[in-house]
């Protein structure tokens, strides 16, 4: 837990006054993160996990300059008294950002879910001469993901009580692999992406994106993958009548909402032919990863529950090859 005395050790390294308050963001799954009111203003101290160590921070802070260079609105670091971004206290790295006021974003408004498409455009083409990235790490969707889950899954259910949905799912995933080889998958267009596009980490004053956040989820791979995460994350329509509450996600996409954001995306960055043939295949990998993971990482579920989630990937696959088709047309 980040405490208060933890928040004082790292400021000592800064010359940045006392802290008059210090309040827990309420959001933030990997790292730590403070929000502190300070003689000299508002910032963000974030405590990095362990596991993330010099190499990780090193990139993200590389890519924080290389974005801020091209007017892209990335947090703002502050630099210690050293001169370095980051501090180490307790065997711990700390790093401090300008806090950026602004408000979450709203699916109810189309200026943002175009401000979303846009944003993500704007960042590809930012990092598209980003020297030095990375190698790649593995592929976040190419279906071929889909076999190894479903068969790790099969080998678990000695009893049978999913063989029916998960045969489904096998067969599902070789479809999609035939439509979308490794190698297919490999030729799309590759950048270091985001890798965490999502609601929480998008801010907006009125109409306007005022930043795009959290970039500890950087790495290689094909661009439409975050262009995936957003239609999944940011786009979602409202769920048919019945549906369940035990699945992943809350509902297929909405036509409208969809076609604001990737139109957004797509004029400011041009989608390949490849790449929109290869969209909705990610898309539905996408929503059958997710509740393939969800029966993964509940092994002491109730057999009924699994297969409610195991049943949402299949309707969403089922809807995407009918209504949802016209979204991507």
């Amino acid at each position: 837990m980040l405490t208060s005395s933890d928040i004082a050790r790292a400021l000592a390294h800064y010359d940045l006054g006392a802290p008059r308050s210090v309040r827990a963001a309420s959001h933030g799954a990997v790292n730590e993160t403070a929000f502190v009111e300070l003689d000299s203003g508002r910032v963000v101290v974030r405590r990095n996990q362990r596991r993330l160590g010099r190499a990780s921070l090193a990139l993200r802070h590389r890519l924080l300059a290389h974005l801020r260079a091209r007017g892209f609105p990335a947090p703002r670091l502050l630099a210690a008294r050293s001169g370095e971004t980051a501090v180490e206290v307790g065997g711990r790295l700390f790093e401090l950002f300008v806090f950026v006021d602004g408000d979450d974003f709203n699916p109810e408004r189309p200026a943002h879910l175009a401000g979303a498409g846009a944003i993500l455009a704007r960042y590809h083409r930012a990092v598209a001469d980003f020297p030095d990235p990375p190698p790649p790490d593995a592929p976040r969707y190419p279906p071929s993901t889909l076999n190894r889950l479903s068969e790790r899954l099969i080998e678990r259910d000695v009893m049978g009580e999913l063989s029916e949905p998960l045969r489904w799912y096998d067969l599902r995933a070789a479809a999609l692999s035939a439509v979308l080889p490794d190698p297919a998958y490999a030729a799309l267009p590759q950048l270091l992406i985001h890798g965490d596009i999502h609601r929480d980490n998008l801010l907006f004053r009125g109409d306007a994106v005022a930043a795009l956040l959290d970039f500890d989820q950087v790495t290689c791979d094909a661009r439409i993958v975050d262009l995936a995460d957003a239609l999944v994350g940011l786009a979602p329509g409202d769920p048919p009548q019945g549906w369940s509450p035990w699945g992943v996600y809350d509902g297929p996409l909405g036509a409208d909402r969809a076609a604001l954001l990737l139109d957004a995306y797509d004029a400011a960055a041009g989608l390949s032919s490849a790449e929109r043939a290869a969209l909705p295949v990610l898309v539905e990998t996408v929503w059958l990863q997710g509740n393939l993971r969800r029966v993964l990482l509940t092994p002491e579920g109730d057999p009924n529950y699994h297969l409610e989630v195991l049943e949402q990937g299949r309707w969403l696959s089922q809807w995407l090859a009918g209504p949802g088709r016209a979204i991507f047309s």
